[in-house]
Formats: structure tokens, sequence, C-alpha cells
């Protein structure tokens, strides 16, 4: 390991060692080290033994530093989605690292200006503190996910972090801020257009109804 000792890799428990262990078969091309720390780094060297006793060491391999939980991915990106209380987050999967499982899950999280962090449900597409389920990660699936049930006019941003078989990711960068849009709606009282237009037509048909002739006599005249 990266600033410790060098130990021995048994072939029976396949673990290092400080002592001494049983060797590899001169057939192996490969062997299989478990029992290591994530995030440290580890270099390799090996040697052969003949009748005649050990050889040299090999030169030392290149350092391999282990990663069993994803890597942080990049920040999200928000855009305006099918109106203006949805967004679409679209999101950038960190590289799976050699040696390491296939990301699983992905969780996206969306604060309002001023309140606090929420879960995107993927069953319903709105935020929640106890989501159902979260965004899985298949082959072929879209990289984004959409976000309804948001506020007209308010200020969103959002964060990601990704699962492994091994556990959570750190979390993104948190996203540059959005802000939906307000709709246009027209303010005219509590009746509809319909009735408004209604009530429109009905003064016309009695406007035209009282139209009287004004050079007419006030009074009826009489038969002769």
């Amino acid at each position: 390991p990266d600033g410790g000792a060098w130990q021995l890799l048994d072939a029976t428990s396949s673990t290092l060692t400080a002592g001494t262990g049983n060797a590899f078969l001169p057939a192996a091309s490969r062997a299989l080290a478990k029992g290591l720390s994530e995030g440290v780094t580890y270099k390799a060297k090996i040697r052969a033994k003949s009748v005649c006793g050990w050889g040299e060491f090999s030169p030392i391999s290149e350092p391999l530093q282990l990663h069993f939980k994803p890597t942080a991915p990049a920040a999200p990106v928000l855009e305006e989605a099918l109106d203006a209380t949805s967004m679409r987050v679209h999101y950038t999967l960190p590289p799976v690292r050699p040696g390491t499982p296939a990301h699983k899950w992905l969780a996206i999280h969306v604060q309002p200006d001023g309140g606090a962090w929420q879960v995107l449900d993927a069953l319903s597409s709105t935020l929640s503190d106890t989501p159902r389920k979260v965004v899985q990660l298949l082959s072929g699936s879209p990289s984004y996910a959409v976000v309804k049930g948001l506020s007209e006019g308010v200020t969103y941003r959002a964060r990601v972090h990704t699962e492994n078989i091994h556990g959570w990711s750190a979390f993104s960068p948190i996203s540059e801020p959005l802000q939906l849009p307000v709709s246009e709606v027209e303010v005219t009282g509590s009746r509809s257009r319909e009735e408004r237009d209604a009530e429109l037509r009905k003064r016309a048909v009695d406007v035209d109804a009282e139209v009287v002739d004004l050079d007419a006599s006030p009074c009826p005249k009489r038969a002769r």
C-alpha cells in the first residue's frame, strides 16, 4: 500500500500477510488480492522460484488506486420542460473505473430557493422527503429526468449522486440555478371566457330589441 510496507500475497487465502504464505503455481498468470482498503493506492512486484532458489524481483508495477464506490458525478444541468411547473435535470454519470462495479441507481436532489432539499421520486416524477424509488440506471436509458409539480416563478437547484453494489458516491457539485417562468394568465374575474361571451351576446340581442323609431309619434293615431 502507498506509504506502507511490502506484504506477501498468500495463494490460499488471497489476502496479504506480513509473514510467510503459500506461493502461486507457475501456471497461474494472474492472482486475486482480497481485503484491501478503498481509496488506497497499491503497487506490486513478483519473483519466481526454481530448484536453484528465488530469483530477483520484477520492476514495480504501475500504481492502482482502488475505488469501490462510484466517484462523484459532474454537476447536473437544468432546463425548462413541459410547462411552467416542470423541468428536466440532465446528468452525466462518472466513468466506471477498472475493477469497479457498474452504476445501478441515481438519486436526484432538488432544492427550491430558500427551501430544503428533496429527492425525486422516479415513480411519480415529483419531489418527496421519502421517495419510493430513485432513478434506475438501465442500458439505453435517457440521461435526464423530468421533475413535475414545481412552482411557477421559483428558482431551483439540483445535485445528484450514484450508487453501485458497494454504496453511494459523494454528491455532485450543485447545478446552476433555474427560475421557472410564470404562466401568462388573463385576469378576468371568476367567470369563464364562455360565460363572458354568452353575456355579451345576450346584451347584443337586448340592444337590438330595444331599437325604436325616434321620429315616430309617442301617441298612437286614432282611426277616423
